[in-house]
């Protein structure tokens, strides 16, 4: 998380409105925020199962939304690492959060073991959140234009509607199946990228190695 960044987000939020990608995005890390930190200091097992199956479903429509119109929009961006890598590690970040869910869904809410769970969970949302809102904001300002911002907040709502539904379909072991195909597909474009970004650093060292070669040759 940049100091620049940090103040070109700022700038922004001054300015978008409220069909904006990131205003909705805003919008969800509030409520995800507020509901993880009710969980994580809820002192009954019954409030604390309540809150997580609030939790779950929302956190998940609105990280694989995020992922299929935010982060698959900045690994197409060209000529920009950082676009990428902030993608990737978003990418990374949702996996986490995604393995914390189903752990506390498959854990006794009355043990410590779901306690220490849901602490982490509770960390890991608030790192994520403040530097997407950052650095990944500061991006999407640098790279799309207002039109397109808004057009990507309405892509945002179906695709996380779409997700929901899903998720509350009565086939659910075909919702599991979509959930689980959307996940994966998530994780091999972020590989994918990431292998590319290593070969466009191999071969442009491949011709400075060459030229190291050819004076070691000539001594």
């Amino acid at each position: 998380m940049s100091f620049v960044n940090t103040v070109k987000s700022l700038s922004a939020r001054a300015t978008m409105d409220s069909e904006d990608v990131r205003s909705l995005l805003m919008k969800d890390h509030d409520e995800a925020k507020a509901v993880a930190k009710q969980m994580h200091e809820a002192t009954t097992a019954a409030r604390r199962a309540a809150l997580l199956a609030k939790l779950k479903p929302a956190l998940t429509a609105h990280s694989r939304a995020e992922e299929r119109v935010v982060y698959n929009a900045l690994l197409r961006v060209r000529s920009d690492d950082l676009s990428h890598v902030l993608a990737d590690e978003g990418f990374v970040e949702h996996s986490l959060l995604d393995e914390l869910l189903t752990t506390l869904s498959s854990t006794d809410a009355g043990t410590d073991r779901w306690k220490a769970n849901a602490k982490v969970l509770h960390e890991l949302l608030e790192h994520h959140i403040t530097e997407e809102q950052s650095d990944v904001f500061a991006k999407l300002g640098d790279h799309f234009e207002r039109d397109k911002l808004d057009a990507m907040g309405a892509q945002f709502l179906r695709e996380k509607a779409n997700v929901l539904r899903e998720i509350k379909s009565p086939g659910r072991k075909a919702s599991a199946r979509g959930r689980g195909s959307v996940v994966s597909a998530s994780r091999a474009t972020a590989t994918k990228s990431r292998k590319a970004t290593t070969a466009k650093r191999v071969r442009t060292a491949a011709p400075n190695r060459k030229r190291v070669g050819a004076r070691k040759s000539r001594r």
